[in-house]
């Protein structure tokens, strides 16, 4: 996968589960918390994200 189209599936992986454990660790869906610690674990997975976008698209193959 090029890299311009890696981002966007990176960061809405990120985005998918960053928030979903974000209401799960903290349940309470008024509040700012789980959209602090969503923003944070997102922060966090994009770039692993990427990283294993990336290299799952290429071949070690000899």
């Amino acid at each position: 996968m090029r890299a311009i189209g890696a981002v966007p599936v990176a960061v809405l992986v990120a985005l998918f589960v960053g928030f979903t454990a974000a209401f799960t660790i903290s349940p309470d869906p008024t509040g700012t918390l789980p959209l602090a610690v969503g923003a944070g674990i997102t922060a966090v997975l994009t770039p692993l994200a990427y990283v294993g976008i990336r290299s799952a698209g290429t071949s070690d193959l000899k």
